[in-house]
Formats: structure tokens, C-alpha cells, sequence
């Protein structure tokens, strides 16, 4: 059975279908020495794709068990959480930003991209991992990237989180973890028990303690990219 590094993490998984197997390949490292087991069964692929009402492919409902599985994981054992967001890394820090579907943050880092050429790359556009590394926090790529499928196989030191809000001008605030908590939570997958609940809490303590944090207002301008990095660079 192939194991693919994720997330800094080896991870067992066995793909029911190529197009599975074809998307993760970028991620195939050697050896058959695992930390955990991430696959999906049939009967968990069956449950999803009845939950889907038919609007997904195969690869997306098997890619969904797998990713939930790493999530659920990475929270319980290995120090991290699933973040949703479009994050990106320039001059070797990652920024990250979360909002709700639909709010424009593949339009606001295709913005950084604009203003800052090839120093930008890509990290994940829509389901990266959050993990605790060297002690500091990193984002971490993962396989499935949204439905721009922009990103690469890499991890990168956190150095700015902005909550994303459309606004009428580009106004980009320094917050703290209570005034943007409903998006911070809204942004991961919501642990089943009271434990699991309070390692996801601890995280965000203390990953907010040393990682700035942002309310940003944008509009779709190339400005937007020229405020947020001006907030984080003072």
C-alpha cells in the first residue's frame, strides 16, 4: 500500500480509484513506514456519495473521507487542524486567508500574484493543514486544492491570518481571535468531543498569540493586495 508525506506526516492510503491515486502522486515519498492509515473504505465512500446527491466525482467524494480522516487526525495526535483558506508564500512566510465561499479569496491572492510576480507561489487555494513544526506553525499543502486546483507540495512558516470581508475601501486591522471567531471556527472542521474541541481551542491560543491576525476589508483592486502586506510588514 503507497504512502504519500502530507502535511509533514507519512500517511498510509490506499485510492479506490485512479483518479485518486493520480492526485496524490506529487506526494508519494518511499518506504512503507506510516504514522497512521488515511483511506477510504468503500462503505465510508458509499455514505459520502449518498450525502453528495450525486454532484460530485469519485475523486472528490474519496478525496473528502481521506481529507476528513487527516483532519480529524492531525487535530487529535499531531498538533494541527484543518484551515480552511487561499494561502500563499512570499519571501519564504506564508500568508493565509479565510472567508466564506464566495467572497473572493482566490481574487484577492491572484492579486498578490499581480503585484508581486514570481516572488509568490502558491501554497493551497482552498484545504490546507495547520501543524505545529520546530515549534512554530507551518501551512501545509495538501492534494486537494478548490476548484482552481492552484497549489504545490510544500510547507511554510505562518506569518500573517486575514479574515476576509468584502468592503467598499481596503482597510485592514489588526483582530483579535474573539471578534473573528465565528470565521475562525467556520474556517475548520468541528471536532465530535469536548476534548478534541479543547485541543482545537488551545491551537488557535496559541497559534494567534504568535502569528498576526487580520480583519481585512477589500475591494477586487490590486490595492488589496498592497494594504493587507503593508499590515503585516509594518
Amino acid at each position: 500500500m503507497p504512502v504519500y508525506k502530507i502535511a509533514d506526516l507519512n500517511i498510509k492510503i490506499d485510492p479506490l480509484h485512479p483518479d485518486t491515486e493520480e492526485r496524490l502522486s506529487p506526494y508519494l515519498t518511499e518506504g512503507d513506514g506510516f504514522d497512521f492509515d488515511a483511506s477510504a473504505t468503500t462503505e465510508e465512500f458509499e455514505e459520502m456519495k449518498a450525502k453528495s446527491e450525486g454532484y460530485c466525482t469519485n475523486e472528490n467524494i474519496e478525496g473528502a473521507v481521506i481529507l476528513t480522516k487527516i483532519a480529524k487526525t492531525v487535530l487529535t495526535g499531531y498538533g494541527g487542524c484543518f484551515f480552511h483558506s487561499s494561502c500563499l508564500e512570499l519571501d519564504g512566510e506564508a500568508y493565509m486567508f479565510t472567508a466564506l465561499s464566495g467572497t473572493g479569496k482566490s481574487t484577492h491572492t491572484l492579486n498578490w500574484r499581480r503585484l508581486f510576480g514570481d516572488r509568490v507561489t502558491m501554497i493551497n487555494d482552498d484545504k490546507p493543514i495547520i501543524r505545529k513544526l520546530g515549534g512554530r506553525y507551518y501551512v501545509c499543502s495538501t492534494p486537494w486544492m478548490g476548484k482552481s486546483d492552484i497549489g504545490c507540495n510544500m510547507s511554510v512558516p505562518i506569518k500573517a491570518v486575514y479574515v476576509l470581508r468584502r468592503g467598499e475601501n481596503n482597510r485592514c486591522d489588526e483582530a483579535r481571535p474573539i471578534e473573528v471567531f465565528k470565521e475562525l471556527l467556520e474556517a475548520t472542521l468541528l471536532p465530535e468531543s469536548r476534548d478534541d474541541m479543547g485541543k482545537l481551542l488551545d491551537i488557535f491560543d496559541e497559534l494567534f498569540s504568535n502569528v498576526k491576525l487580520f480583519l481585512l476589508y477589500c475591494t477586487p483592486d490590486i490595492e488589496s493586495a498592497r494594504v493587507a502586506y503593508d499590515a503585516a510588514n509594518k
